[in-house]
């Protein structure tokens, strides 16, 4: 595509000019909201909506799968088959209640913005001016429904942080995150980590990068996200549209990666990172689930977006889950938020809501702990 402007800008406006045709579904299979937009420091950023979450709902686009149903999945899967029975039945009773509790607030119905249905979404620091802005725009625009932002992490961006907490939104943890910077000698002491370069190192499997790859591949990367992401994880992970992997590869809004083994691929990666924020993350990856676990290809695919970073000198944020294996190479963990706003709302909304937050700040930090093996 030829234009002046750069690459992320054009990247951006292509997926929200798509997403506001055509809703959020284009991009995600399982991310049923409409898309509409708003002006935040002179860009214009999405704004997701969600008005009948199924089950089947992405995290991304619905709430009551952010904390409950993805949760609650997360921590059954840390205990045995026999337990994870029972523990079904008896989290009924926590889950039931609470589920009737978040229905109260309705913030299955929020406007959630700068949402661009990724698992990780990277801001600016946008400043106190800016948020104090944006939050008066969507109350006007949105009077009946609470306001919300994804991924919230302080220590990746603090002035945002600071400036959504003093203009009134709330805090809510929502889940576990693992935080790196490639750029201290200490990450590259970590045994794993050399052990992880050497065998990225090795030619056997190959790395092809972005520039080398082509509109067909889509038929056999996006089965190897799948397979990882949404067959063998969980069907709450965004799941990723082939018109979505056209994007990435026509403007690198995901800057992708893949690895070949004995001609043909094995293993993808999506590399999301934002000019204005200094971090780097991977909304999107997968492997050949079927090969040998000798071929290391999740190492490789770690190893890859950990020297991906360093090379681009910015932060690296691991995102969630494998707790174990990215603390081992270098990962902090620490809390990530959802932000809310619901000043402007009336009627029972804002009590069950009070109720709610209590519950959420109470619990969850303990809660997202155990479901992520700490």
């Amino acid at each position: 595509m030829n234009t002046s402007l750069p690459p992320h800008v054009v990247a951006d406006a292509l997926w929200l000019l798509t997403a506001r045709s055509r809703g959020g579904q284009h991009w995600l299979d399982n991310a049923s909201c409409e898309i509409q937009s708003i002006n935040i420091a002179g860009q214009s950023q999405p704004v997701s909506l969600l008005d009948h979450s199924n089950w089947q709902e992405s995290y991304v686009s619905s709430p009551r799968s952010t904390w409950l149903r993805y949760t609650r999945q997360e921590m059954l899967r840390q205990f045995s088959p026999a337990t994870t029975q029972l523990l079904k039945l008896a989290s009924c009773a926590l889950f039931g209640p609470l589920s009737a509790l978040f229905t109260a607030t309705r913030l299955d119905q929020a406007a959630i913005v700068a949402n661009h249905l990724v698992s990780t979404n990277l801001y600016p620091e946008w400043s106190l001016a800016d948020i104090a802005a944006m939050t008066e725009q969507l109350q006007h625009s949105y009077p009946q429904r609470p306001l919300m932002m994804r991924n919230i992490c302080p220590q990746v961006n603090p002035q945002l942080a600071q400036a959504l907490t003093e203009t009134g939104w709330d805090l809510l943890p929502s889940r576990m995150i693992y935080l790196c910077d490639p750029q201290q000698a200490s990450v590259w002491k970590h045994n794993h980590v050399r052990q992880d370069a050497r065998l990225l190192a090795n030619t056997e499997v190959e790395v092809i990068a972005h520039h080398s790859l082509k509109p067909e591949d889509i038929k056999l990367l996006r089965p190897l996200f799948r397979q990882l992401f949404m067959n063998k994880h969980s069907c709450l992970n965004p799941d990723f549209s082939p018109a979505f992997f056209e994007l990435c590869l026509e403007t690198q809004f995901l800057e992708l990666q893949a690895l070949r083994w004995q001609g043909k691929f094995v293993g993808v990666l999506g590399l999301y990172s934002n000019p204005d924020n200094g971090w780097i993350t991977t909304p999107l990856i997968g492997y050949d689930t079927s090969l040998p676990q000798e071929l290391g290809l999740y190492r490789r695919l770690m190893a890859l977006l950990l020297a991906r970073a360093r090379e681009k000198q910015l932060k690296l944020h691991y995102s969630s889950g494998a707790s174990q294996f990215k603390r081992s190479r270098g990962g902090i963990p620490t809390l990530e938020y959802t932000a809310i706003y619901n000043h402007h709302l009336t009627g029972r909304q804002k009590p069950a809501y009070a109720v709610f937050s209590k519950l959420v700040h109470q619990f969850a930090p303990a809660i997202l702990r155990r479901a992520d093996g700490i």
